[in-house]
């Protein structure tokens, strides 16, 4: 049966020691603490010796004044205004009435939050992880990743800097409205990303229509099947230009022999009088391999775009068909997701008129039923 429930990821305060067990809150059960897994655990000094060190010494190299000198970039972000030192997030799957640690689900929530974390160094190149534990002694599972942002290739200041902006910006998300900030464009991708790991575990991420951030596997697979369709569309128009620009080559190939200037490169000269056949052998010879080479190299280029031609033909013409699949399927999940959605609002609408407990009493007993009726047809069938 599918799991619904939520996903949270929000910022954390970034109390390293506190990720780190170096001190126990109340809320933490030291008899659990063992089952806690970290993934990363270097100091903050350190991550940023790792990172800054070289773009550090090539900065201060280029300074002719040692008061523009910078001695600890640490010390220099921490000092400034502009930028945190480094971000924290937590993230979680449900709470701890369905995915906490004293459920039958807590192991499935485990599985969820490491395959979420192996993949997020990956999937976040220019977000430098340094601590990352995922805690098993609270009440719910859940993942604390803390890391710096940085960008390379910089104008200003270090050539590899500290930037939040920068580094989501070389992911693609760029500041739009206020709700559309690059920190909200990126939060919804890692939920999606986390969505698509729960479902891959029969999780499905539960849509709320209070929060127009939480969607739906179905609206997560929509948003990808639309952008497949653009990307299609996209590579069609490259195609579709490398045609003409394949067509456009072969026409002026072809108009070259009817071109005066080639005439008048290659037209054989007419023998002089009293000029022997040897004289006029050996002045011709030299046009006549000139000749044979302009042949033979434009025959090659000639049959090299055409065997292309007929190849992005063949391709833009494949893509169209799946261009049009991808669209009919997006129309299918659009459909099947409202009428999900429906059935959903539904069924809420019943547990509450009729309670909870009779409604999973009336499906617990249909499952039965259901199961019973299996195994009456097996048994018949084999009688």
């Amino acid at each position: 049966m599918t799991i619904l429930t939520s996903i949270s990821i929000e910022l954390g305060k970034g109390v390293l020691n506190h990720n780190n067990r170096k001190f126990i809150a109340e809320n933490v059960d030291e008899n659990r603490t063992q089952d806690n897994v970290e993934y990363e655990n270097i100091s903050l000094e350190n991550a940023y010796h790792n990172l800054f060190d070289k773009a550090l010494q090539r900065y201060n190299d280029k300074q002719k004044r040692n008061d523009r000198k910078i001695e600890n970039y640490l010390e220099h972000i921490q000092k400034g205004k502009q930028e945190k030192p480094f971000y924290e997030i937590i993230v979680q799957v449900g709470n701890k009435n369905d995915m906490g640690v004293n459920t039958h689900n807590k192991e499935l929530s485990k599985a969820i939050l490491d395959e979420y974390m192996k993949e997020f160094q990956k999937r976040n190149p220019y977000l430098y992880v340094f601590n990352a534990h995922l805690h098993m002694d609270e009440a719910t599972p859940h993942l604390h990743i803390d890391f710096i942002p940085f960008t390379t290739n910089s104008k200003r200041g270090l050539d590899t800097r500290v930037s939040m902006k920068q580094a989501l910006s070389n992911k693609g998300f760029n500041g739009g409205t206020r709700e559309e900030t690059e920190w909200s464009q990126w939060v919804k991708s890692e939920k999606q990303a986390l969505s698509k790991v729960m479902y891959e575990h029969n999780v499905e991420w539960e849509f709320q229509g209070n929060d127009k951030e939480h969607l739906s596997v179905l609206d997560y697979k929509k948003q990808e099947r639309k952008k497949e369709v653009t990307e299609l569309e996209r590579q069609c128009d490259v195609l579709k230009h490398n045609i003409v620009d394949l067509a456009d080559c072969q026409q002026q190939i072809e108009n070259i022999f009817s071109e005066q200037e080639f005439e008048e490169i290659y037209s054989l000269p007419e023998p002089n009088k009293l000029e022997s056949a040897k004289s006029y052998k050996s002045r011709i010879e030299p046009l006549f391999k000139k000749l044979k080479e302009f042949a033979k190299r434009y025959l090659i280029k000639f049959i090299d775009y055409r065997n292309k031609y007929r190849a992005v033909s063949s391709e833009c013409d494949y893509l169209q068909r799946e261009n049009y699949e991808l669209k009919q399927s997006n129309t299918r999940y659009l459909q099947e997701n409202l009428k999900l959605r429906r059935e959903l609002k539904d069924f809420r609408l019943l547990k509450k008129l009729i309670g909870k407990e009779k409604v999973n009493e009336i499906i617990e007993q249909s499952r039965k039923t259901k199961k019973h009726e299996r195994n009456f047809n097996y048994e018949k069938e084999l009688y």
